[in-house]
């Protein structure tokens, strides 16, 4: 089969994908030995003998969220995936909203003197954000930080709401579970549908279905001329949404009947703050157009050393300037990346500059934060891009983009890949 046939075969197979998400799998971290990339990352005839990693914690697993990668036209990858369970959606029947533009600013968090109980957050995480309330976590989008129910998940909001005609069909990839809605640069089919049926209700919910409503909050910082988003609340049929300005941002929070109390929660948490709870900046370290690597040089690589406590990754758009999702790995999880980067070869790769035109700014890029005893992380850049320079960059060597490598990274939301070339894709996505 050829790489267009397997392409056309996958994009085919997105678009057909039942909205009904997908089944969680463990996440395994491949050793150097299991699995190889394209013939320019597998080649480790320049290699060095490195010394294993020392392990100290015991073996932790990981649940892995699928992602679904299609490889179209120019080699460009979309996740088109949906995510969460498939049970039942919280839908009502139809009736007119009622609009109340007044709208409410949010109140600001009760400021907590005392630290976080101990292992509420890895050092050196933030702790004045202090601990979560019983039952809720952090969230994070932008520099917007919030809590939700434990049991909320991160997913991707429907691309294309307006041309999802029934439940099920190709263009419904809504949420299942109740949802932080990821921040993403998806490529969007330029479609143009509007479908009506089940959407009897006031314009500001949005053009998803009735039938598939879930609870969600989405952060949004509208960029140069375009429009804000009116602010304020509104009802339909028991759900509760409601919208608010905090600094530069705005947070949209939609909450199912007899959850006003939920709703209001969300709201009075919302803040602004320069870290999130695994210590991951807020603010990307990187413009628009610099290259993704370390800005200074360290006095040694913080891929070498004891095995890390805890690995935050951290996902920045340099568009925005802005942290846009987060996550992290302890134990053999953490080890195993450590030693995975280590055993890449000391190049970069896959590259295909033929693909892109010179000097294209990348749109997102990662941050590993490596953390050993209580110590200021080392921190290492991830490149994976625009056609050139891909790979892992620690200040003093590059290693290439491998399954083994790469996959961990972007093996669970929110941090996701949503474009990369053909040959990214198939070392970065499993």
């Amino acid at each position: 089969m050829s790489d267009f046939e397997r392409e056309e075969r996958a994009f085919r197979a997105a678009l057909a994908r039942a909205a009904d998400g997908f089944e969680p799998q463990e996440l395994a971290i491949p050793g150097a030995a299991e699995e190889s990339g394209p013939d320019d990352v597998s080649d480790t005839s320049d290699e060095q003998v490195k010394a294993p990693v020392r392990r100290k914690a015991p073996w932790i697993l990981a649940a892995a969220a699928a992602v679904l990668a299609v490889i179209g036209l120019g080699g460009v990858v979309a996740n088109l995936q949906p995510t969460g369970s498939s049970g039942e959606s919280t839908a009502a029947s139809d009736d007119a909203g009622l609009k109340d533009s007044s709208g409410d600013a949010p109140k600001p968090l009760t400021e907590q003197k005392e630290a976080a109980p101990e292992g509420t957050y890895v050092d050196p995480g933030r702790k004045d954000l202090g601990a979560p309330a019983e039952g809720k976590r952090w969230a994070v989008r932008y520099d917007i930080a919030f809590q939700v129910p434990e049991e909320w998940a991160d997913a991707t909001a429907a691309a294309l709401p307006e041309c999802i005609a029934e439940p099920g069909d190709q263009w419904d990839t809504v949420p299942r579970t109740p949802y932080v809605a990821n921040i993403t640069n998806q490529p969007v089919p330029a479609i143009a549908c509007n479908e009506t049926r089940d959407r009897d209700f006031p314009a500001e919910f949005g053009k998803v279905p009735f039938a598939l409503w879930q609870p969600y909050v989405l952060i949004e910082k509208p960029g140069e001329g375009v429009p804000a988003p009116e602010t304020g609340s509104w009802e339909h049929e028991g759900w509760l949404l409601t919208r608010v300005q905090v600094e530069d941002a705005y947070a949209t929070i939609l909450t199912g009947p007899g959850d006003d109390d939920v709703n209001d929660d969300i709201k009075a948490s919302l803040q602004t703050t320069p870290k999130d709870p695994y210590g991951c900046d807020t603010a990307s370290p990187l413009a628009q157009g610099d290259p993704v690597r370390p800005k200074t040089k360290p006095t040694s690589s913080p891929l070498e050393g004891d095995a890390p406590d805890s690995i935050a990754i951290c996902e920045y758009e340099p568009s925005s300037a802005s942290l846009t999702g987060s996550r992290e790995i302890t134990g053999d999880d953490a080890s195993g990346l450590v030693e995975a980067i280590r055993d890449a070869p000391a190049r970069s790769g896959p590259n295909s500059p033929q693909n892109c035109a010179e000097g294209q700014p990348v749109t997102s890029y990662v941050i590993l934060r490596i953390a050993r005893d209580g110590r200021e992380p080392g921190e290492v850049y991830v490149n994976y891009e625009n056609c050139t320079d891909h790979g892992f960059y620690d200040g003093i060597t590059v290693h290439a983009l491998t399954p083994a490598a790469c996959r961990p990274v972007f093996a669970e939301e929110p941090v996701t890949i949503y474009s990369a070339q053909g040959d990214v894709a198939k070392v970065c996505l499993s």
